[in-house]
């Protein structure tokens, strides 16, 4: 058999290495015979042979070995190859496979590289595009590129020297091409130049598509040492997306600014996705710049359900407790605004985020924690906007029929009781980022306001003290607060001393039950009471 018959053979071998080794081979051998044979190898063989390099080993494609041979054979021929061309604008064949092979075909090839850039199909342009190494390329064949109808092609013309890239195109197209994948591209490839903030955090406030949102994140992280990056990215923590929530709360995670600190820490009281709550935790002045969520920190690090949750919660706890200036109303509404927004968020009503945002709107109407909060905006009353969005929260969460599944009067109380107290430390959070003069993250509803594996008992304990319970001289809140042995050791005692006819608790209470109550909530049984 004659070797180029051998070749041919070969090249069709099921084996990759005895492909590899004929490829090699054709590329000496100058027979035109083996063209068709080497262009079907160079456009479909995608397998890789690992063989030795230098002191180790490398991989070398099938495929490139055959069109690196094509070139070899096609180069002692004068004009283009029919074959060749017929295959560099079939669609069936692989982009990347036909550009690979436009390149290896060298200068002699120019022209039908040329007329592919020029061609209609986008496919073809793209191909013409990839057959030119981003270092082989020059500021007017980017410009080109950057000019195509086709997304896939405008983002080739992004892939050039960085002393060649014109930056003013990059920014250009991040703000405005309508393919988000090219925005994404441009934004990514600006994140290292000089461009100041300013244009990232204008394309993150109107961008609609979450990765290239994420993008902007990255580049507005790079500068950081900039507080107003800083608020930029805060001002995502509240993103609708959690890939980008995510990203934003990693790019904050060694900030020094307190209002990284205040942000993440209001973004964490309303954080509904695991995973972004994690990166949020992992910011090492958590509570030296909130220190008013350590009773969260504390809740969160006693139920977590991970190590490295623990860890993380732990360490925060571990930080030093710093004392923060009292935060200063703002008077220009803005702080108004804030709360009552939260108060809308809590209450599901779009209507009255709207009507704050445009009060030429029709006034919204609702329940009555919707109508205080209208006539709080409208007497630009800030303490009444404070109460209306308290009793928004503690309506909420006590309505909330998740909370009434451990316990269907401890659960529920428990939730509105920590949505009071979270609710005005999201207002003490808010009015710190106000006063530094940064924008606060969107409003979100509270969460886990109940965890999962907590004792009811004992959750309640954490908002209602007996002392209150006490002073207001409500039996019924005792009972709550009572362990089942101390419960029925109250009811035993309660009824020896009143076997006919037990006291009522939810009216006038004597001085003796209101101590029995008490003695029962504070697990302080003895016996014979009296």
């Amino acid at each position: 058999m004659a070797l180029n018959d051998r070749l041919r053979d070969a090249l069709r071998d099921p084996n990759p290495v005895v492909r590899l080794e004929a490829a090699r081979a054709a590329a000496g051998s100058g027979d035109h015979r083996l063209v068709e044979p080497l262009l079907e190898v160079a456009l479909r063989d995608t397998a890789e042979v690992r063989v030795p390099s230098g002191l180790g080993e490398t991989y070398e494609h099938v495929g490139d070995a055959a069109a690196v041979a094509l070139g070899e054979i096609l180069s002692r021929r004068s004009g283009i190859d029919t074959r060749v061309a017929l295959a560099a604008e079939d669609l069936h064949c692989d982009d990347d496979r036909v550009a690979t092979l436009l390149y290896y075909l060298g200068p002699r090839y120019e022209p039908l590289r040329q007329r592919l850039e020029h061609h209609e199909q986008p496919r073809l342009r793209l191909r013409a595009a990839r057959a030119v190494l981003s270092i082989n390329r020059t500021a007017a064949f980017a410009a080109r590129l950057l000019d195509d109808p086709s997304p896939l092609v405008r983002l080739e013309g992004l892939q050039v020297p960085a002393h060649l890239r014109d930056d003013a195109a990059a920014l250009r197209l991040m703000r405005i091409d309508p393919d988000p994948r090219v925005r994404a591209e441009a934004a990514m490839l600006l994140r290292f130049t000089a461009t100041g903030v300013e244009p990232f955090a204008a394309a993150a406030r109107t961008e609609p598509d979450p990765a290239v949102r994420t993008a902007l994140v990255a580049c507005l992280a790079h500068r950081r040492r900039d507080p107003q990056a800083v608020r930029a990215i805060a001002g995502l923590l509240g993103d609708p997306a959690a890939q980008v929530r995510r990203a934003a709360a990693e790019a904050l995670r060694d900030a020094t600014d307190p209002v990284a600190g205040a942000a993440i820490g209001l973004r964490v009281l309303a954080e509904p996705d695991d995973d972004v709550l994690g990166a949020l935790l992992r910011y090492r002045s958590l509570l030296a710049d909130a220190p008013e969520l350590r009773p969260v920190i504390e809740r969160l690090h006693r139920y977590a359900n991970f190590d490295d949750d623990r860890r993380t919660l732990g360490a925060l706890l571990a930080a030093r407790h710093t004392e923060t200036r009292p935060p200063r109303y703002t008077a220009d509404g803005r702080f108004l605004r804030a709360v009552l927004r939260q108060a809308a968020d809590a209450l599901g009503s779009g209507t009255l985020a709207d009507w704050l945002d445009d009060p030429g709107r029709p006034v919204p109407v609702g329940p009555p924690e919707l109508d205080e909060c209208v006539q709080a905006w409208t007497a630009m009353d800030v303490e009444r906007a404070l109460n209306a969005a308290e009793n928004a929260a503690y309506a909420v969460a006590l309505d909330d029929p998740a909370h009434a599944a451990p316990d269907p009067v401890r659960g529920p109380t428990t939730a509105a009781r920590r949505a009071l107290q979270l609710t005005r430390v999201a207002h003490t959070l808010t009015a710190r980022l106000l006063a530094a003069g940064a924008e606060p993250p969107p409003a979100a509803p509270l969460q886990r306001l109940l965890l999962p594996g907590e004792d009811s008992i004992e959750a309640l304990r954490s908002v209602l003290s007996v002392d209150e319970c006490r002073r207001a001289r409500n039996v019924t809140w005792l009972r709550l607060l009572m362990r089942p042995a101390d419960e029925a050791w109250y009811l035993e005692t309660l009824r020896a001393a009143h076997p006919t006819s037990p006291p009522r608790e939810d009216g006038e209470v004597s001085e003796w039950h209101l101590n029995l109550a008490v003695t029962a909530a504070e697990g302080r049984r003895t016996t014979g009471y009296r």
